[in-house]
């Protein structure tokens, strides 16, 4: 097993170049016919695939390798420091969250309420006098959420240690503080300003989330867990994480000006020499309850994945750092040339049905194997059995079942291919106009009609439309060259619509009163060591019935 961070950073730079050489030298040798001018453009489009794939592999392969980074901390606490709790909210607040906030560690809650909503702002004044919290509004929404935290730095208490930033759909444990600044307070750790907490999803209540939640380990074992940390990135995610209060008040608070302004302070304290690392301690969110929420929280997050372009512009950083940093605005560009792709491959060749009638009878004559003759079918499934291979092992590491697995990927495949235009505008927005712009991602969706589906989709179906034009028009022999992604994107808008009429459950689940003695089995106990989504569920459903008890 590798552990040492710079053994494992070389590694991980090594693989990388090694497996972005490979499927490019094969693509050019083997597949790409250099006298056609649509394949040298498709050779450009695919090297970009190439990359982010290569980054893709590389750390699934390492993490089968690598063990978790080992952050030192504390056995226990020899010193108190004081920590105050942030809670921001625009119109936003998720009742149950706010009302679960309490700690073991004694902390200092302030709610950052930027609501307009006379409802949600009556709502969190009689949440905060219940529970003793600070509520702190001002005059405008200067800086948005950056802002609302300079305006609590310069006008309360700047001798807090510590501040953890929660969103409104944030939960998290009662033991989460003590043991954040357990690894705080370890002196080996005193550079370091982003602890950032593990997040997992809480709201399993529909069968969207239900789907797409098991698959959350994935990305939080291979990245939060096990490589982050050693290749030394740069990051915070902007809520259930704690910061060093000094650092922040020595770059000047948070960097206001970009809709990802928790990475951009992340950097300018990199810039400092200052560090970001995830503690192996858990968190709670809530993830957008259909497609609909899915695609505003996504344009949110694809204005903002611009803005690393120049964040990894950052002289002091390492190249490892600016290209971890690449990695998320590349996975947004990706949709604008897998839209390009997707045309070229139907309408940059022209066939007439008597080639689709020709290779389809070789087909039928060979029993398949003239497929293995074609040198792009050949690219496709070496490289695709080989990432699938990794995949699986990764899955069978992290006990995800291949039944969860392909209901994820089902569904998966069907959210990117109703986001693609979506994606694609909202980046040639960003490009045309740089006006920040700070949507709200909406909380307890309801169950959406088979209408409302077919209209959050109308440009999907819109591309489906042309594209099956240009194929009987144009290139009859392109359905079976592009047929792996051409069913999974016609069926999109009907495998959405399935996963999304489901309704809410578990609503009128019981209350539970936390405070009730273990003796009478009543209370719900969540910690921070282990990963309790159901728990956590649970309890947030047992509050939002105490709230709301005609539900």
């Amino acid at each position: 097993m590798m552990n040492e961070p710079r053994g494992i950073r070389v590694a991980f730079s090594l693989m990388v170049a090694a497996i972005f050489v490979s499927l490019d030298a094969a693509l050019a040798l083997f597949v790409i016919n250099w006298s056609r001018l649509v394949s040298v453009v498709m050779f450009v489009f695919l090297v970009f695939f190439n990359f982010s794939f290569s980054l893709l592999l590389a750390k699934r392969i390492l993490s089968l390798i690598v063990r978790p980074y080992r952050l030192r901390s504390l056995q226990r606490l020899t010193s108190k420091p004081k920590v105050a709790i942030l809670y921001a909210t625009m119109n936003d607040v998720v009742p149950e969250c706010l009302s679960e906030i309490w700690q073991t560690y004694p902390v200092d809650v302030y709610v950052l309420d930027d609501s307009t909503k006379q409802g949600k702002r009556n709502t969190i004044e009689a949440i905060a006098k219940e529970k003793g919290f600070t509520v702190v509004r001002r005059e405008d929404r200067r800086g948005f959420k950056a802002g609302a935290i300079n305006n609590w730095i310069e006008n309360h208490d700047k001798n807090y240690d510590y501040i953890v930033l929660l969103d409104s759909d944030s939960y998290l444990p009662p033991d989460w503080v003590e043991d954040a600044l357990k690894y705080a307070e370890h002196p080996s750790n005193s550079q370091v300003s982003v602890f950032q907490g593990l997040v997992n999803i809480w709201n399993l209540d529909n069968r969207f989330v239900k789907t797409l939640a098991p698959l959350h380990v994935l990305g939080q074992d291979v990245w939060e867990r096990r490589l982050a940390n050693h290749l030394d990135a740069v990051f915070c995610y902007g809520h259930n994480v704690l910061l060093r209060m000094s650092h922040v008040l020595e770059v000047g608070g948070f960097v206001e000006g970009y809709v990802s302004e928790d990475f951009a302070t992340a950097v300018k304290l990199g810039e400092k020499g200052y560090k970001s690392r995830f503690i192996p301690i858990h968190t709670y969110e809530a993830m957008p309850e259909n497609i609909r929420g899915f695609i505003k929280r996504q344009n949110k997050w694809t204005r903002g994945s611009m803005e690393f372009l120049t964040f990894a512009q950052g002289p002091k950083l390492s190249v490892l750092q600016r290209l971890l940093l690449l990695q998320t605005p590349l996975g947004h560009f990706a949709y604008v040339v897998i839209m390009i792709t997707m045309f070229l491959t139907i309408f940059g060749y022209y066939s007439t049905t008597t080639h689709l009638i020709a290779f389809a009878m070789n087909l039928w004559a060979s029993n398949i194997f003239y497929i293995l003759s074609i040198p792009l079918f050949q690219y496709v499934i070496v490289t695709s059995i080989v990432s699938g291979v990794i995949l699986r092992l990764k899955l069978y590491q992290l006990g995800v079942s291949n039944m969860a697995f392909l209901r994820y990927q089902l569904l998966s495949k069907a959210i990117g291919a109703i986001m693609l235009p979506h994606e694609v505008k909202s980046i040639l927005k960003y490009l045309v106009n740089r006006k920040l712009v700070f949507s709200v991602t909406p909380k307890s969706e309801t169950a959406l009609s088979f209408k409302e589906t077919l209209a959050i989709s109308k440009a999907t179906i819109l591309i489906i439309v042309l594209l099956v034009i240009g194929l009987v028009y144009m290139n009859p022999l392109g359905v079976f060259y592009n047929v792996t992604w051409l069913a999974p994107l016609c069926v999109s808008p009907l495998v959405i619509y399935f996963f999304s009429k489901a309704t809410r459950a578990g609503i009128n689940k019981p209350a539970v009163d936390l405070g009730a003695t273990a003796a009478n089995g009543a209370s719900i106990i969540v910690s921070c060591l282990y990963s309790q989504p159901e728990t956590v569920n649970l309890l947030l459903n047992s509050q939002g019935a105490l709230r709301n008890p005609t539900q």
